[in-house]
């Protein structure tokens, strides 16, 4: 695909050839939880300019599956109870 751009676009075949891409600061992540069941995130990744061997990871809960509400259940003094006994399987 960048071949095709690249032949396509001269600006597209400067800019690639610069390799100063830096790396995607959002992605999804799915999780499995054993008692809330599917779980899905945005993960955005934030580097502190003052300290470049640190980084702040914040998972932000998506529609998808009742993520949020799942959460809120789990925080709730009932959802805290339902999580103190062992799931089988």
């Amino acid at each position: 695909m960048a071949a095709e751009l690249k032949a396509a676009s001269a600006e597209f075949a400067e800019l690639w050839a610069r390799r100063d891409i830096e790396e995607a600061g959002q992605i999804r992540k799915e999780m499995n939880h054993p008692v809330l069941g599917l779980l899905c995130f945005e993960s955005s990744v934030m580097r502190l300019p003052a300290r470049p061997d640190l980084s702040i990871v914040l998972h932000t809960p998506l529609n998808e599956a009742d993520t949020a509400g799942k959460l809120e259940w789990l925080a709730s003094p009932e959802g805290r109870r339902g999580t103190m006994y062992p799931v089988a399987g």
